[in-house]
Parts: structure tokens; sequence; C-alpha cells
């Protein structure tokens, strides 16, 4: 049985303007996530792991930029996405995330299966 792939990353490049110098954050990365399965992704404090899920959800700091690549998901590009009201229509509707800090990110009177579905 074929995979249904949700999400698929080509070579992205994610760029900051930091003190009149344009500093690279994420490299070439590459991955798929599918249907119904789980995608752990781990580093070092500092790797980047935060930034790359940020591109997933327009939510890149405004000194922030994607400088190559692609993110396809439902048959768009994610990358070429400019305006927050595009923005608006995907995240917390079909994309959503769940910052490292519970006590900020989640209410703790709902049950997390709840909140993450």
């Amino acid at each position: 049985m074929e995979k249904n792939v949700i999400l698929s990353v080509r070579d992205l490049v994610v760029k900051f303007h930091v003190r009149d110098r344009i500093l690279t954050a994420i490299r070439n990365i590459s991955l798929d996530l599918y249907e119904n399965e789980t995608l752990a992704i781990v580093g070092e404090s500092g790797s980047g792991k935060t930034v790359m899920t940020k591109t997933f959800t327009g939510m890149l700091e405004s000194n922030g930029f994607i400088a190559g690549g692609k993110i396809f998901f439902e048959g768009r590009d994610l990358a070429a996405i400019t305006s927050n009201k595009e923005w608006e229509k995907i995240r917390g509707i079909k994309i959503a995330t769940v910052f490292q800090d519970p006590m900020s990110s989640l209410n703790p009177i709902r049950s997390i299966g709840s909140q993450i579905t």
C-alpha cells in the first residue's frame, strides 16, 4: 500500500538578517511527512529545529526568510506564501504548532488529545 505524503520539504534554505549580515540557519533540508506516521526532529539547542518548523506555518521572525527550496502541502508550495492573510487559512486550521513550553501553548483544562486533534 502506498503511503500518502502530507508534507514534503525539498532543499529548504532559511536565512536571517542579523547585525548587517545574513546568517544561514537551515541549509538544504529535505523530508517527507506521511499520513498516520510520526516524525521526530531532534538536534542540539540552536540547530534549527524550531526555525524549520516555523516555516511550515509562516511564523518566522520578521528578520527571517526562506531563501530557497519548496514546502509542499495539499499541492501548494507554502514557501511561496507571502501574506499573513493567506497563512491564516492554513495556520491553526490545517497545520498547528505546539511550542516547547507546554504552559504557554496548551490549555490545562482540556485533554491533550482534544488539543492536538
